[in-house]
């Protein structure tokens, strides 16, 4: 079998979109306005056609020094190949080598954790791949609130007491700003490299395409006392898609994070949601830190592959190499 590469301008939304929903990866990631958003541009491989796919494969492009780089969107944890039915090893080797063929150089590129399994069999056959392993957290929900409150940690459940001491009035709302002023005044120097001041933009204009599609729920942690009554001190962004809500963005100022507010905020949307069948995703960077606040709701890794490569002709190899040693850069904003 050899996958198609078709441009974005060949693909039918609503079929892409109706193989998404219906893959066995499904997630809203791959979702055609979802890429249009946080990617510059992309491509796809698709197989065995256009019309009727029964495998597709996003790929993320942008163009630097005059060619093509893959790379993985910001906002956009992973993606890889949606299919139908259970992929073979062939399959996904056959998508791969056409990766291989297509593109000198991937930044990263990001597989879905249900290609894991078959995805880490294949790491010898392509030497010219890097691949690395990385994780994030979900939280199974089964309608059960017992089962929610016992897989909450002691740590966390005192801070959820203490959280309450705050009397935070929890709000939905429909405004992103707020959110994002609380991340630029609160968390971007804490990230090495500091953020790209574009990723706002995109994470405005993503806000505003889920919100015109009730995929998105915006909450906000606001003060009750008497001082700073009304004030924001915290909020988090959920995206909900296909059976899997997705902790996509949040922060807090000194009080939100003094008083727990994101986590009396999570709590309430898990008790909210807990009737219902499906996963939480915590998307979690790589910072034990973080990971240890989400594994303490009850959440457990969930491993997932990442690809790069560097087959640049000299000297732009080099170059790329030595400006990778200084300059760091963090998909996750968190």
């Amino acid at each position: 079998m050899t996958p198609l590469l078709i441009e974005r301008a060949q693909i039918c939304d609503a079929t892409w979109n109706e193989h998404i929903r219906e893959s066995l990866q499904c997630v809203i990631y791959a979702q055609t306005y979802y890429l249009d958003t946080v990617c510059e541009s992309w491509k796809a491989l698709v197989w065995p056609n256009i019309q009727h796919p029964n495998i597709v494969m996003p790929i993320p492009i942008r163009r630097k020094w005059g060619f093509q780089v893959v790379y993985q969107p910001i906002f956009c944890q992973y993606l890889g190949l949606f299919s139908l039915k259970p992929l073979s090893g062939l399959q996904l080797e056959s998508f791969l080598r056409v990766v291989s063929k297509e593109f000198s150089y991937i930044a990263s590129y990001q597989f879905n954790p249900e290609n894991s399994i078959r995805l880490s069999a294949l790491a010898h056959t392509f030497p010219d791949f890097n691949f690395s392993q990385k994780h994030t957290y979900w939280l199974h929900l089964k309608g059960d609130l017992q089962q929610l409150d016992a897989g909450y940690s002691k740590d966390r459940k005192r801070n959820l007491v203490r959280s309450k001491g705050y009397n935070w009035q929890v709000q939905r709302s429909t405004d992103i700003q707020p959110l994002i002023k609380l991340f630029k005044e609160n968390q971007t120097a804490c990230i090495p490299g500091g953020i790209d001041p574009d990723a706002f933009n995109r994470l405005e204009a993503l806000f505003n395409v889920l919100k015109a599609r009730q995929q998105a729920e915006l909450y906000y942690g606001v003060s009750n006392d008497h001082i700073h009554a009304g004030h924001i001190h915290a909020g988090i962004l959920i995206v909900r898609f296909g059976g899997r809500a997705i902790y996509l963005f949040n922060a807090a100022d000194q009080k939100g994070r003094k008083g727990n507010a994101r986590t009396l905020m999570l709590d309430r949307y898990l008790r909210f949601i807990q009737d219902e069948t499906l996963i939480f995703d915590f998307e979690s960077p790589e910072v034990g830190s973080i990971a240890q606040f989400y594994v303490s709701f009850g959440s457990f890794p969930v491993s997932f592959y990442a690809i790069s490569r560097n087959e640049l002709w000299f000297p732009l190899k080099h170059f790329q190499e030595w400006r990778k040693r200084f300059f760091r850069t963090r998909q996750g904003l968190f």
